[in-house]
């Protein structure tokens, strides 16, 4: 598949699945936060990612987020879906199911649980690339539990006709080495909120950000800085998103603390899927000095 690299480029939102009080998903909020997010200026938006919370969900309701989502985004920005599951025959139905919903791409894990050898790789993606749409590989260890090398992931967009890949590995050398070996042909995506300055810097496409749900501003900014290579402000504006880095420590994981996040903003958060807990007390309070200080970045 001939890759269009100029839209797959600049600052991914990965959204939350917003939940009622009695955790049934929020299809009114969920539509809502889309529709900030199509205007907020973001440059591609990702459903159904690890903090999109995906693990809590049944497929059925998987199905219904990226249906809502792709229904009222209708275009006006690219959707990519996220597809992850430990089985192929599952990955590729709701890669399909994705494909007949109207987004624009679909991302994957590695199979979790069974860890899967270079051929099994090789075939769980190949499957999901025939669904029609542009595929991702997500490459995340800390998620799987194993992580795919820099040449075997160039091997994978390649062998399988792969638009790109999203590299959350905790080296950043593994996304500059992805980028050197196959970034002229595939868009290569930072992977990792609290290294997105580190990876642009090394000539990522662009990086995935589940706080730009809520505060896409400043991570415009920082996408911003680094086209026009004002390292000095871009360093400025990594350093002013370091409380939030320090947040997502404190709480474990990012979805409970943008959730909250997109709550002080006056979207939809509400609590998260157990077993992650909403955050409470002094980190609340932290969150809300937060938002007083980035929401006004732009």
């Amino acid at each position: 598949m001939t890759v269009d690299l100029r839209r797959w480029r600049g600052i991914f939102a990965v959204m939350i699945t917003p939940f009622a009080d009695d955790l049934s998903i929020d299809v009114d909020g969920l539509r809502r936060n889309t529709e900030f997010l199509v205007a907020s200026g973001v440059d591609v938006l990702v459903v159904l990612g690890s903090e999109g919370e995906f693990y809590a969900l049944t497929d059925a309701e998987r199905r219904l987020v990226v249906e809502t989502v792709a229904a009222t985004a209708h275009g006006s920005v690219p959707v990519i879906a996220g597809v992850s599951h430990p089985s192929t025959t599952e990955a590729v139905a709701l890669a399909r199911h994705a494909a007949r919903s109207g987004v624009d791409a679909v991302m994957a894990t590695g199979p979790y649980y069974a860890k899967a050898d270079a051929d099994g790789l090789r075939t769980h993606f190949s499957a999901i690339a025939e669904c029609g749409l542009p595929a991702f590989a997500y490459n995340s260890p800390g998620r799987v539990g194993y992580g795919i090398p820099p040449a075997q992931l160039a091997d994978l967009i390649r062998s399988c006709g792969l638009a790109g890949a999203k590299q959350a590995a905790p080296d950043i050398s593994e996304l500059a080495d992805l980028v050197v070996d196959c970034g002229d042909s595939a868009a290569i995506v930072g992977g990792a909120e609290i290294a997105i300055w580190p990876a642009l810097c090394v000539g990522a496409a662009g990086n995935t950000a589940t706080a730009a749900s809520a505060l896409p501003g400043v991570f415009r900014a920082v996408w911003r800085a680094s086209r026009e290579r004002e390292l000095e402000r871009g360093q400025g504006l990594y350093a002013r998103m370091a409380p939030l880095r320090e947040a997502y420590r404190t709480a474990g994981g990012q979805a409970a603390v943008v959730k909250r996040l997109c709550e002080l903003v006056g979207l939809a958060g509400g609590p998260p899927r157990p077993p992650t807990r909403r955050v409470s007390g002094d980190l609340d309070a932290r969150l809300r000095r937060i938002v007083a200080d980035l929401k006004g970045i732009a």
